[in-house]
């Protein structure tokens, strides 16, 4: 047992008081005259023993109270308790979790700056000579090397408000290495969090005994939060003078219903359409917003809300792209297929060629964004592995059947003269080429065709069906990209399927399909990559990283992966927002960037779950703190005060002094 307060003992000397009182009886006494005293001498005798007895007694009981009440003001406590902020060798480390879910409000100020002040008095009163580290969520290697304390009190004050989540057993493991590599035998981790469901991540945790967990959970005072989910559009391709449709999906995470939530869409600063929508308590809703553009190129956007106080998930940022050419490339050994080339060569929104895939350079592909693969291309290994890689990354590629029985894709011949009979007119791939089918349409007729395999693909779906029932157009889902395949040729001899009226529309959503789409948003501490298409950006100069507004750029790491430029970023971003992917003075890209959406979610433990929780899995949790507790000016007090020994002493004094009194007073 050690106590906080240990000078307080030496009141123990006050124990002599009544052990002076009992040897020296300073009552006066009364004399009574007797004729006969020899009865009085017989009750004294026989008295005498439990007189002593008695006055003994009631002397313990008053050195046991005065005991009690030095031990109790004294506060002992269980020393396995102790912080080890007085040992050279310990390291003391302050987590402040400063993801976006901490800008929430505790009574006037936020969760976020709650933290720091009581981190700063926390800092403040410990022993001088003590070495600590900043532990955040945005990583910053300046922090995590041991500081003084002015150094602490620095950091705390400049810290990042804003970073995308850390789970618990990266924080942890981050403190076990920093332990390590600077030579400490073990850390006290002060915790200042809102404990997210999310955050409290255990799995391959490994409990190190040598570090002591003291958990200050923050409390918000709104546990509500509407925001925006994810936003999508109804077609993967834009065009220019049309209506197109982006669909936002809206969440309430609050017990009451909200209705009539008005949803704005911007798009390049101007507001451009607007609408309302209604959610359920603890539910969603979806809602959708048509826009119009009016030239190519990328387009930044952006839909909102309006809900306080959590404001960081209002907003979503996105890229609209619209491309101006869509480059085709028809592989094959003689001039191309006629009707291909009378579909795209003469529309200025196509460039397109035909080319003989011996003689092809295979990097000539990766800015393409369809590939048509003739039955005559007689395609070695490596190209078909090409082929692939550029479905694998989101191209369209277009497969047309060999009249060789040994093509890997098809299998057996048939010349019997079929027509179409089945349109999945309710898959995706049609939702915007049919409203309705008449039951009299004029359907191609199929002369001859082969039989497609489907095995050789996962994934593979029918399209359009023969009425023997096999397989005339099907669509396999390659990574991020589509594999299409037709059981004919379009020559006049296998189907008049090039003069119908299906070839232009379908041909043209393959193609508007294809091509390494960019994409809409990255997520903050979740997207570490983005890949580039167009490598002649990258022939010369620098890439940089740069936000919209000048004030941040960061040099990323490039490498060249399959044809692609891949972009890793090695830190993080400062924030949500749009930035652009620069070479010199000229644009590349532009990327949206939002916050992680886990964070929106109103589902924080409570102290008892943290404390739960942290002990369940081993680690050496000293205490979890009261939200009254923890702006104390002295952490261990407050732990020690939170301590039943002191107590069990107070308890102690009373208890002897009711014997005291029940002693003197019945005892006759």
């Amino acid at each position: 047992m050690s106590f906080l307060y240990p000078n307080m003992l030496w009141c123990l000397f006050a124990l002599a008081i009544p052990i002076i009182i009992h040897l020296f009886n300073f009552r006066r006494h009364k004399i009574v005259y007797f004729s006969n005293t020899a009865t009085l001498k017989t009750i004294e005798q026989e008295n005498a023993k439990t007189k002593k007895l008695k006055y003994i007694i009631a002397l313990i009981m008053r050195m046991l109270f005065t005991a009690g009440l030095v031990f109790a003001f004294a506060y002992p406590y269980n020393p396995e308790q102790k912080l080890k902020t007085d040992d050279a060798d310990n390291l003391v480390a302050v987590y402040i979790d400063n993801s976006m879910s901490m800008h929430s409000q505790s009574s006037e100020i936020s969760l976020i700056e709650d933290a720091r002040s009581s981190a700063r008095a926390l800092v403040s009163n410990t022993s001088p000579s003590q070495r600590f580290v900043l532990l955040t969520n945005s990583r910053q290697l300046d922090n995590e090397y041991p500081m003084n304390q002015d150094e602490m009190l620095m950091s705390i004050d400049a810290m990042q408000t804003e970073a995308s989540p850390l789970t618990f057993n990266n924080l942890y493991e981050n403190l076990q290495m920093i332990m390590k590599r600077n030579g400490f035998k073990s850390a006290s981790l002060f915790i200042y969090s809102d404990f997210q469901e999310n955050m409290m991540n255990m799995d391959g945790l490994v409990a190190d005994s040598a570090i002591q967990i003291v958990a200050m959970p923050l409390a918000s005072d709104y546990q509500q939060n509407i925001y925006i989910d994810t936003v999508w559009l109804s077609s993967p391709v834009l065009q220019t003078e049309l209506a197109n449709e982006v669909n936002v999906r809206v969440v309430n995470e609050s017990a009451k219903d909200v209705n009539g939530l008005p949803v704005y869409l911007e798009i390049a600063g101007s507001s451009v359409a607007f609408t309302t929508v209604d959610i359920p308590a603890n539910g969603k809703n979806e809602v959708s917003m048509q826009f119009v553009l009016n030239e190519s190129g990328e387009k930044d956007a952006t839909v909102s809300i309006n809900d306080y106080p959590i404001t960081f998930d209002d907003t979503y940022n996105f890229v609209l792209n619209v491309r101006p050419i869509i480059k085709i490339v028809e592989l094959s050994t003689g001039t191309g297929d006629l009707a291909i080339q009378t579909l795209f060569e003469n529309d200025s929104l196509f460039d397109y060629h035909y080319v003989d895939p011996r003689r092809i350079d295979q990097q000539y592909l990766s800015d393409c964004q369809m590939i048509i693969v003739d039955g005559d291309a007689n395609l070695n290994e490596t190209m078909w592995q090409t082929i692939i890689d550029f479905a694998n990354d989101g191209g369209s590629v277009v497969m047309f059947p060999s009249e060789n029985s040994d093509n890997s894709n098809v299998s057996e011949f048939s010349n019997d003269t079929l027509s179409i009979s089945h349109i999945a007119s309710q898959h995706e791939f049609f939702s915007d080429i049919f409203v309705n089918i008449p039951n009299n349409a004029d359907l191609p007729n199929v002369y001859k065709h082969v039989q497609i395999d489907k095995k050789r693909f996962s994934n593979t779906l029918t399209l359009i069906s023969l009425q023997n029932g096999t397989s005339f157009f099907t669509l396999s889902k390659i990574g991020s990209g589509n594999i299409f395949n037709f059981a004919s040729q379009l020559g006049k001899d296998w189907t008049n399927f090039a003069d119908n009226s299906l070839l232009v529309p379908i041909m043209y959503k393959v193609a508007m399909l294809g091509g390494q789409m960019n994409r809409l948003s990255y997520t903050l501490g979740v997207d570490k990559d983005i890949t580039i298409n167009d490598l002649t950006a990258f022939s010369e100069g620098d890439i940089r990283i740069r936000d919209d507004r000048g004030n941040f750029e960061m040099i990323p790491m490039v490498e060249m992966r399959n044809n692609r430029a891949l972009i890793r970023l090695y830190d993080e971003l400062p924030g949500a927002g749009f930035y652009t992917i620069n070479k010199g003075d000229d644009v590349i890209e532009t990327t949206a960037w939002n916050d992680n959406r886990k964070e929106s979610k109103m589902n924080f433990l409570d102290r008892e779950e943290v404390d739960k929780l942290l002990k369940d899995n081993g680690l050496n949790v000293l205490a979890v703190m009261k939200a009254d507790e923890i702006h104390s000016n002295d952490v261990m007090e407050m732990m020690v005060r939170r301590s039943m020994l002191w107590k069990s002493f107070i308890l102690l004094s009373l208890i002897t002094m009711l014997i005291e009194i029940l002693v003197l007073r019945f005892w006759k």
